[in-house]
């Protein structure tokens, strides 16, 4: 294949040295190599014949991959195939430039980053892919290397943005200087989540894609974990400035690993210390996802209606006893006996006392669902002909998150 034994392209190489290695991963694999960040950096590159491709020499010179070219790779899902393969992927050549090798390195389940192979004034040796499998190997100490001393700088910036989400009142001035962006700069947060329960494993995966994805995104953006939703600060944004193209963006690396993606957008703020309340209205927005569907990006606007209807459960439930008594004798009848009674109220207030309609939803006759209509009021003591009756049963079905119908 004419392409050197690893053991010689890289016993010369002093750990941390990544021109060094990329000087000798290019002998290895045939090619001209970049050494690669998750965030799209440059962090070393081979030298380059005067026939390199434009795109090489564009990202050589910017130290980065252009912005257009890495969302060029998220829309096309190649970046969520490099992330996620453990292979060597591959880049077709298009009219513009010729094919691509790329490989992620990896510790375990740590991306390090990636090795990219490009034809170097001829076409790569058909050893090449294999070669570049070893080559990532032989990345593996010398990127953790590097990540330990840059390590320190990632844990500033998460820590940076915690304080901006969850300080009161936030050190703005010394939060903007870490992340490196103006404390007046407008931003938005964005909030992802799965649609349902899943394996804590699966989420944590799919959390650590998406987060790649953030940190490839061209404008200054930020994740930050919590729990089982993953929060993105966007700075120096403003209203459809890249943010919707980021939330499908990160939809469509959750979906490529395995989770049903939901993802909330807050409002635009006017600077860092509204980032929290950007938040906040993208945690109410994700909870309306969650709790009644919907598309799997969203703003307030989307879902301002259902996001009105929750905010009036929720002001009033307190309010409403006899509500909360009603569903929660229904509730409790139904886990001792398994009659379904609090989904049969739901479906009944839902068609407006359409027998038929919600005979259907349910799955009875319509005999049996008067009957268990009549069962459910004897259990509460509530009359569900009277229309103050049905409104308190609604508020305390919907608080208990039986309307809208599951």
């Amino acid at each position: 294949t004419g392409t050197a034994a690893p053991t010689e392209a890289s016993a010369d190489v002093a750990l941390g040295d990544l021109p060094g290695l990329a000087l000798a991963l290019a002998a290895l694999v045939g090619g001209a190599i970049t050494v690669e960040d998750p965030e799209s950096n440059v962090l070393a590159y081979s030298p380059t014949a005067d026939t390199a491709d434009p795109l090489r020499r564009l990202t050589i010179l910017g130290r980065r991959v252009p912005s257009w070219r890495v969302t060029e790779l998220a829309e096309s899902g190649f970046l969520t195939t490099l992330w996620a393969s453990g292979d060597v992927v591959h880049r077709p050549a298009d009219a513009r430039f010729p094919e691509r090798l790329a490989v992620a390195v990896r510790a375990g389940d740590e991306i390090l980053g990636s090795l990219w192979a490009a034809a170097d004034g001829e076409p790569l040796p058909s050893g090449a892919r294999d070669a570049l499998r070893q080559a990532a190997v032989i990345a593996v100490p010398h990127l953790l290397h590097h990540r330990l001393r840059s390590r320190s700088a990632a844990s500033r910036r998460r820590y940076a943005v915690r304080a901006l989400f969850e300080e009161r009142p936030p050190d703005v001035s010394a939060a903007a200087a870490v992340l490196g962006v103006e404390a007046g700069q407008a931003c938005t947060v964005l909030t992802a989540g799965a649609a349902a329960v899943i394996a804590p494993d699966v989420l944590n995966r799919a959390f650590h894609l998406a987060s790649l994805r953030v940190a490839a995104h061209h404008t200054p953006a930020f994740a930050h974990r919590d729990g089982d939703r993953l929060d993105v600060l966007v700075a120096g944004t403003g209203a459809g400035d890249g943010v919707d193209r980021l939330a499908r963006d990160l939809a469509a690396v959750l979906r490529g690993a395995g989770v049903r993606p939901l993802v909330a957008v807050g409002p635009a703020v006017g600077g860092l210390g509204d980032a929290a309340a950007s938040r906040a209205g993208a945690a109410q927005v994700l909870r309306v996802l969650r709790e009644r569907g919907g598309p799997e990006t969203a703003g307030a606007e989307d879902v301002r209606f259902a996001m009105d209807a929750l905010r009036v459960t929720d002001a009033v439930a307190e309010h409403v006893p006899s509500a909360a008594d009603a569903v929660a004798a229904l509730l409790e009848h139904d886990e001792r006996h398994g009659t379904d009674l609090p989904r049969t109220v739901a479906a009944h207030l839902v068609f407006f006392g359409d027998a038929a309609a919600t005979a259907r939803y349910v799955g009875v006759h319509t005999n049996t669902l008067r009957y268990r209509l009549r069962r459910a009021g004897e259990l509460c003591g509530i009359d569900l002909t009277d229309p103050d009756v049905r409104l308190l049963v609604e508020l305390g079905l919907r608080r208990a998150g039986l309307i809208p119908l599951p």
